[in-house]
Parts: C-alpha cells; structure tokens; sequence
C-alpha cells in the first residue's frame, strides 16, 4: 500500500525528553516542505511518546533518508537515520 504517513516513537526512562528539541529532516521533498527543512512542527502526538505525519499525497521516492533526533532534559541527543523506498 501507499505510505500515507509517517510515524515516531520516543521515550526516556530518566530525565525525559525535550519535545521541542524534536528535529526531522527529510532528504525530500514532503507534502511541499522542501529537503532539509526541519519537519517536527508537521507532526501531531496522538498518544504517549507517539507522533503521527499525515502525507497529504503518498509518497514515492526510489531512495529516501529521514534522520531523527531529540534531546532529553540532560541535553543528551539522541539521532537516528533511516534511509528507505516507497516506489
């Protein structure tokens, strides 16, 4: 099926995370957001540490990266990327 949207799971066990640190970059463009532009204001909590992106149009991309990070309430980041394809 199409991806329709894309989602984020986070939790910290000590200190707790800074959700305002949270930072996505796409290597793509997404529902009109250029590459490289920070998408985490895009993303809405629809449950505990859990963040949803609605694709207003699926996405198709031979090879995307989407790179992830956040911060706790210690100033630890945390980055995580994720390179994939939905042709």
């Amino acid at each position: 099926p199409p991806l329709e949207r894309l989602l984020i799971g986070m939790h910290d066990y000590g200190s707790g995370l800074d959700p305002a640190s949270l930072e996505v970059i796409a290597d793509f463009v997404v529902n009109g957001v250029p590459a490289g532009q920070n998408l985490a204001p895009k993303f809405k909590e629809i449950g505990p540490g859990i963040y949803e992106f609605k694709l207003t149009e699926p996405l198709t991309v031979k090879r995307g990266k989407l790179t992830v990070s956040v911060k706790d309430r210690q100033a630890n980041v945390t980055r995580i990327e994720r390179t994939f394809s939905a042709e």
